[in-house]
Protein backbone atom coordinates (compact mmCIF):
# COMPACT_ATOMS: atom_id res chain seq x y z
CA UNK A 1 0.00 0.00 0.00
CA UNK A 2 1.07 3.41 -0.64
CA UNK A 3 0.84 4.96 2.57
CA UNK A 4 3.32 7.22 1.87
CA UNK A 5 0.66 9.10 -1.36
CA UNK A 6 -2.28 8.16 1.48
CA UNK A 7 -0.58 10.32 4.59
CA UNK A 8 0.11 12.96 2.17
CA UNK A 9 -3.29 12.89 0.65
CA UNK A 10 -4.85 13.28 4.48
CA UNK A 11 -2.53 16.12 5.53
CA UNK A 12 -3.50 17.87 2.38
CA UNK A 13 -7.55 17.07 2.58
CA UNK A 14 -8.61 16.48 6.02
CA UNK A 15 -5.59 18.30 8.06
CA UNK A 16 -8.04 18.18 10.84
CA UNK A 17 -7.03 14.88 11.25
CA UNK A 18 -3.50 15.78 11.76
CA UNK A 19 -4.34 18.27 14.56
CA UNK A 20 -6.65 15.71 16.19
CA UNK A 21 -4.06 12.97 16.07
CA UNK A 22 -1.60 15.13 18.10
CA UNK A 23 -4.57 15.99 20.58
CA UNK A 24 -5.11 19.56 19.78
CA UNK A 25 -9.00 20.42 18.71
CA UNK A 26 -9.85 19.81 14.99
CA UNK A 27 -10.83 23.14 14.34
CA UNK A 28 -6.90 24.65 15.32
CA UNK A 29 -6.55 23.18 11.38
CA UNK A 30 -8.10 25.76 10.33
CA UNK A 31 -5.17 28.22 11.57
CA UNK A 32 -2.34 26.59 9.54
CA UNK A 33 -1.24 26.49 6.48
CA UNK A 34 0.09 23.36 4.94
CA UNK A 35 2.86 22.17 2.06
CA UNK A 36 4.91 19.71 1.63
CA UNK A 37 8.62 21.15 0.73
CA UNK A 38 11.58 19.77 -0.90
CA UNK A 39 14.92 21.35 -0.05
CA UNK A 40 16.88 23.27 -1.82
CA UNK A 41 20.22 22.12 -3.56
CA UNK A 42 19.69 18.73 -1.68
CA UNK A 43 17.35 15.63 -2.10
CA UNK A 44 15.35 15.94 0.98
CA UNK A 45 11.51 16.33 1.41
CA UNK A 46 10.09 16.51 4.66
CA UNK A 47 6.61 14.95 4.18
CA UNK A 48 4.13 17.82 5.66
CA UNK A 49 4.95 21.17 7.25
CA UNK A 50 2.15 22.85 9.43
CA UNK A 51 2.79 26.06 9.63
CA UNK A 52 0.83 28.81 11.39
CA UNK A 53 -0.73 31.73 9.59
CA UNK A 54 -0.39 34.10 11.86
CA UNK A 55 0.78 34.41 15.70
CA UNK A 56 3.55 32.37 17.26
CA UNK A 57 1.69 28.76 17.31
CA UNK A 58 3.90 26.20 16.67
CA UNK A 59 5.37 25.13 13.55
CA UNK A 60 4.91 21.00 12.77
CA UNK A 61 7.44 19.16 10.68
CA UNK A 62 5.85 16.04 10.09
CA UNK A 63 7.14 12.87 8.44
CA UNK A 64 4.94 9.64 8.50
CA UNK A 65 7.38 6.37 9.04
CA UNK A 66 5.84 3.28 7.81
CA UNK A 67 9.18 1.15 6.62
CA UNK A 68 12.20 0.40 9.25
CA UNK A 69 15.10 2.70 8.43
CA UNK A 70 18.15 3.11 11.01
CA UNK A 71 19.26 6.11 9.55
CA UNK A 72 15.68 7.95 9.54
CA UNK A 73 16.50 10.47 12.48
CA UNK A 74 19.92 10.87 11.03
CA UNK A 75 17.67 12.54 7.84
CA UNK A 76 14.96 14.35 9.83
CA UNK A 77 17.20 16.33 11.74
CA UNK A 78 19.35 17.37 8.81
CA UNK A 79 15.71 18.26 7.45
CA UNK A 80 14.72 20.31 10.28
CA UNK A 81 17.49 22.04 10.72
CA UNK A 82 18.01 22.52 6.91
CA UNK A 83 14.58 23.98 6.60
CA UNK A 84 15.27 26.20 9.71
CA UNK A 85 18.81 27.33 7.95
CA UNK A 86 16.17 28.39 4.74
CA UNK A 87 13.32 29.56 6.14
CA UNK A 88 11.82 31.98 8.92
CA UNK A 89 10.42 30.17 11.91
CA UNK A 90 9.24 30.53 15.31
CA UNK A 91 9.27 27.57 17.70
CA UNK A 92 8.69 24.46 16.18
CA UNK A 93 7.85 20.73 17.05
CA UNK A 94 8.68 17.60 15.13
CA UNK A 95 5.86 14.69 14.62
CA UNK A 96 6.93 11.46 13.80
CA UNK A 97 4.03 9.03 13.03
CA UNK A 98 4.51 5.18 12.87
CA UNK A 99 2.52 2.12 12.58
CA UNK A 100 3.80 0.84 15.57
CA UNK A 101 6.66 0.29 17.94
CA UNK A 102 8.72 -2.15 15.96
CA UNK A 103 9.54 0.19 12.84
CA UNK A 104 11.01 2.76 15.11
CA UNK A 105 14.49 2.99 14.63
CA UNK A 106 16.87 1.84 17.29
CA UNK A 107 19.25 4.33 16.46
CA UNK A 108 18.24 7.19 18.38
CA UNK A 109 20.93 7.59 21.28
CA UNK A 110 23.10 10.94 19.40
CA UNK A 111 19.13 12.36 19.07
CA UNK A 112 17.95 11.25 22.67
CA UNK A 113 17.91 14.40 24.12
CA UNK A 114 16.29 16.37 21.32
CA UNK A 115 13.97 13.54 21.81
CA UNK A 116 13.73 14.05 25.55
CA UNK A 117 12.89 17.99 25.95
CA UNK A 118 10.10 17.41 23.45
CA UNK A 119 11.34 18.13 19.73
CA UNK A 120 9.91 15.39 18.58
CA UNK A 121 6.58 13.45 18.85
CA UNK A 122 6.08 9.91 18.41
CA UNK A 123 2.97 8.52 17.59
CA UNK A 124 2.48 5.08 17.29
CA UNK A 125 -0.92 3.96 15.15
CA UNK A 126 -1.88 0.89 16.77
CA UNK A 127 -1.61 2.36 20.55
CA UNK A 128 -4.63 4.96 19.58
CA UNK A 129 -7.97 4.42 20.87
CA UNK A 130 -9.92 3.91 18.38
CA UNK A 131 -13.11 7.12 17.57
CA UNK A 132 -14.71 6.14 14.83
CA UNK A 133 -15.95 9.69 14.35
CA UNK A 134 -13.02 11.84 15.05
CA UNK A 135 -10.85 12.69 11.74
CA UNK A 136 -7.81 11.19 13.09
CA UNK A 137 -9.49 7.58 12.64
CA UNK A 138 -8.35 8.55 8.84
CA UNK A 139 -4.83 7.47 10.19
CA UNK A 140 -5.96 4.10 11.81
CA UNK A 141 -7.55 2.96 8.81
CA UNK A 142 -3.91 3.14 7.37
CA UNK A 143 -2.70 -0.04 9.62
CA UNK A 144 -6.15 -1.50 10.07
CA UNK A 145 -6.78 -5.09 9.24
CA UNK A 146 -8.50 -6.15 5.91
CA UNK A 147 -10.89 -7.84 8.37
CA UNK A 148 -12.00 -5.01 10.09
CA UNK A 149 -11.23 -1.78 7.99
CA UNK A 150 -14.35 -2.03 5.72
CA UNK A 151 -16.32 -1.49 9.06
CA UNK A 152 -14.29 1.70 10.01
CA UNK A 153 -14.46 2.74 6.82
CA UNK A 154 -18.25 3.00 6.85
CA UNK A 155 -18.53 4.42 10.37
CA UNK A 156 -16.01 6.90 9.05
CA UNK A 157 -18.53 7.94 6.65
CA UNK A 158 -21.71 7.91 8.19
CA UNK A 159 -19.58 10.25 10.98
CA UNK A 160 -18.84 12.70 8.21
CA UNK A 161 -19.28 12.82 4.15
CA UNK A 162 -16.38 14.55 4.10
CA UNK A 163 -14.16 11.67 4.39
CA UNK A 164 -15.45 9.84 1.89
CA UNK A 165 -12.85 10.35 -0.92
CA UNK A 166 -10.40 10.30 1.11
CA UNK A 167 -11.30 6.51 3.25
CA UNK A 168 -11.77 5.36 -0.61
CA UNK A 169 -8.24 6.22 -1.68
CA UNK A 170 -7.13 4.46 1.35
CA UNK A 171 -9.95 0.96 0.16
CA UNK A 172 -8.43 1.28 -3.56
CA UNK A 173 -5.18 0.63 -2.67
CA UNK A 174 -5.71 -1.24 0.28
CA UNK A 175 -7.54 -4.06 -1.51
CA UNK A 176 -5.81 -3.89 -4.98
CA UNK A 177 -7.24 -7.23 -6.07
CA UNK A 178 -10.86 -5.80 -5.35
CA UNK A 179 -13.04 -4.28 -8.04
CA UNK A 180 -14.75 -0.96 -8.33
CA UNK A 181 -18.09 -2.82 -7.33
CA UNK A 182 -15.79 -4.56 -4.48
CA UNK A 183 -14.92 -1.23 -3.10
CA UNK A 184 -18.85 0.12 -3.25
CA UNK A 185 -20.36 -3.10 -1.69
CA UNK A 186 -17.74 -2.59 1.34
CA UNK A 187 -18.95 1.02 1.68
CA UNK A 188 -22.63 0.60 1.17
CA UNK A 189 -22.35 2.63 -1.50
CA UNK A 190 -24.69 2.83 -4.51
CA UNK A 191 -22.86 2.06 -7.62
CA UNK A 192 -23.73 5.77 -9.53
CA UNK A 193 -22.45 7.72 -6.63
CA UNK A 194 -19.26 5.81 -6.45
CA UNK A 195 -18.55 6.18 -10.03
CA UNK A 196 -18.82 10.20 -9.35
CA UNK A 197 -16.51 10.49 -6.02
CA UNK A 198 -13.18 12.02 -6.85
CA UNK A 199 -10.87 9.02 -5.37
CA UNK A 200 -12.45 7.30 -8.60
CA UNK A 201 -11.84 9.89 -11.46
CA UNK A 202 -8.24 10.21 -9.11
CA UNK A 203 -8.10 5.80 -9.69
CA UNK A 204 -8.92 6.58 -13.55
CA UNK A 205 -6.72 9.40 -13.89
CA UNK A 206 -3.68 7.89 -12.51
CA UNK A 207 -3.39 4.86 -14.22
CA UNK A 208 -4.15 6.96 -17.70
CA UNK A 209 -1.09 9.05 -16.68
CA UNK A 210 0.95 5.82 -15.75
CA UNK A 211 0.06 4.09 -18.97
CA UNK A 212 1.36 7.51 -20.80
CA UNK A 213 4.37 7.79 -18.91
CA UNK A 214 5.01 4.49 -19.60
CA UNK A 215 4.31 5.03 -23.32
CA UNK A 216 6.76 7.74 -23.70
CA UNK A 217 9.77 5.94 -21.99
CA UNK A 218 9.24 2.78 -23.93
CA UNK A 219 8.84 4.82 -27.27
CA UNK A 220 12.03 6.44 -26.74
CA UNK A 221 13.75 3.33 -26.41
CA UNK A 222 12.15 1.53 -29.30
CA UNK A 223 12.70 4.92 -31.58
CA UNK A 224 16.31 4.88 -30.89
CA UNK A 225 16.80 0.97 -31.38
CA UNK A 226 15.12 1.03 -34.22
CA UNK A 227 16.04 4.36 -35.92
CA UNK A 228 18.96 2.95 -38.08
CA UNK A 229 20.73 6.24 -40.28
CA UNK A 230 18.56 6.72 -43.09
CA UNK A 231 15.48 5.56 -41.04
CA UNK A 232 15.81 6.81 -37.68
CA UNK A 233 13.31 9.94 -38.15
CA UNK A 234 11.01 7.19 -39.01
CA UNK A 235 12.08 4.66 -36.56
CA UNK A 236 11.89 7.12 -33.61
CA UNK A 237 7.80 7.86 -34.94
CA UNK A 238 7.20 4.60 -34.60
CA UNK A 239 8.63 3.54 -31.78
CA UNK A 240 6.55 6.22 -29.92
CA UNK A 241 3.25 5.32 -31.36
CA UNK A 242 4.46 1.60 -30.06
CA UNK A 243 5.36 2.72 -27.26
CA UNK A 244 2.48 5.08 -26.16
CA UNK A 245 -0.29 2.07 -26.98
CA UNK A 246 1.65 -0.37 -25.21
CA UNK A 247 1.49 1.48 -22.32
CA UNK A 248 -2.02 2.81 -22.05
CA UNK A 249 -3.00 -1.23 -22.61
CA UNK A 250 -0.43 -1.76 -19.33
CA UNK A 251 -3.60 -0.08 -17.23
CA UNK A 252 -6.48 -1.79 -19.11
CA UNK A 253 -6.41 -4.62 -16.13
CA UNK A 254 -6.59 -1.95 -13.19
CA UNK A 255 -9.26 0.06 -14.85
CA UNK A 256 -11.69 -3.39 -15.79
CA UNK A 257 -10.79 -4.15 -12.27
CA UNK A 258 -12.38 -0.76 -11.65
CA UNK A 259 -15.43 -2.11 -13.30
CA UNK A 260 -15.32 0.09 -16.73
CA UNK A 261 -15.94 -2.21 -19.95
CA UNK A 262 -13.67 -2.68 -22.82
CA UNK A 263 -15.83 -0.54 -24.17
CA UNK A 264 -15.59 2.28 -22.29
CA UNK A 265 -11.36 1.67 -21.75
CA UNK A 266 -11.44 1.98 -25.77
CA UNK A 267 -13.29 5.03 -25.15
CA UNK A 268 -11.22 6.65 -21.71
CA UNK A 269 -7.73 5.70 -23.41
CA UNK A 270 -8.48 6.68 -26.78
CA UNK A 271 -7.06 3.34 -28.40
CA UNK A 272 -8.77 0.83 -30.66
CA UNK A 273 -11.09 -1.87 -29.17
CA UNK A 274 -9.55 -4.79 -30.99
CA UNK A 275 -6.19 -3.52 -28.76
CA UNK A 276 -8.23 -3.89 -25.74
CA UNK A 277 -9.85 -6.96 -26.36
CA UNK A 278 -6.27 -8.35 -26.91
CA UNK A 279 -5.40 -7.93 -23.23
CA UNK A 280 -5.94 -11.02 -21.42
CA UNK A 281 -8.47 -10.90 -18.75
CA UNK A 282 -7.30 -11.78 -15.22
CA UNK A 283 -9.12 -15.09 -13.95
CA UNK A 284 -11.97 -14.31 -11.90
Amino acid sequence: MRTDKLTYLIFKRLPQGFFSLIGRDASDAEKYLFKSVELKETAFRIDAIFQPKVGDDLTYFVEAQFQADEAFYGRFFAEVFLYLKQFEVGEWQGIVIYPSRRVETKNIRPYQKLIDIGLVKRIYLDELPLKNNDPSALFKLLIEPETSAPQLARDLIASSTLYLDVVQQILFYKFKDKSRRDIMKLLGIEEEILRETRAFQEILEEGRQEGLEKGKLEGRIAGRIEGKLEGKLEGKLEGKLEGKLEGKLETVPILRRLGLSDEQISKELGVPLADVQRVPKASQ
